[in-house]
């Protein structure tokens, strides 16, 4: 196991990061103010369960191969890309369909936020080859069996996102609330979302597959 001054240098190095803007975070603003608090909380979500592939992986050294190999990186944002550039265009074109109400509470709607979440984390190579490449500067392998410091780390990694991100969506999703009061608001929120889903697939797109963390 780390030892607890690793593991508090880690927990603070990985806060920094997660509160760096950037694709993700942008998601869940957009998220949270165009749907509400539950849709972005689902999605940040998604991003944590993500970790239930990426962190074995990583433990295994799964994540070298696709380190190593042009064509492992290029059909996982190729999946990506494509699954995330349809749902911001079905986002786009049933914008202003539901009430805000449904949007919020819609049965249907956590579910696709959380597959959202899930797919444009593992869907992300460079995800993996972060993890690979900022993890094991935290690992000793004095303290035992690397594995597990990884899974452990892992762990820690996605559970320290998940506040951030949790903390992120309840609030933008607070604001979005206050604000659907005008309906003109919610529509062009809900149409920004999906504009922020097709930009994160032509991300995937135009990311250089020879590109290292």
């Amino acid at each position: 196991m780390p030892e607890l001054s690793t593991l508090i240098a880690f927990m603070g190095a990985v806060a920094i990061l997660n509160l760096t803007p950037g694709p993700d975070m942008m998601l869940l603003i957009s998220r949270g103010l165009g749907e509400g608090w539950k849709a972005s909380l689902f999605t940040a979500l998604g991003f944590t369960l993500a970790g239930v592939v990426q962190i074995p992986l990583l433990a295994l050294g799964v994540a070298s191969l696709v380190q190593s190999s042009p064509l492992a990186f290029d059909i996982l944002r190729y999946a990506g890309a494509a699954y995330l550039t349809w749902r911001g265009v079905q986002l786009i074109r049933t914008a202003g369909r539901s009430s805000p109400t449904m949007l919020v509470t819609g049965p249907t709607l956590p579910v696709l936020a959380l597959r959202d979440g899930m797919v444009s984390s593992l869907t992300n190579p460079k995800i993996l080859l972060f993890l690979l490449a900022f993890l094991p500067q935290f690992v000793d392998p004095a303290r035992g069996s690397v594995t597990i410091q990884l899974v452990v780390l892992g762990v820690v990694m996605k559970g320290v996102a998940l506040v951030i991100a949790g903390s992120v969506a309840m609030a933008t999703g607070m604001v979005g609330r206050a604000l659907s009061r005008w309906p003109r608001f919610t529509l062009w929120q809900e149409r920004i979302t999906g504009v922020v889903l097709i930009g994160l697939g032509v991300r995937l797109l135009t990311m250089d597959g020879r590109a290292r963390v």
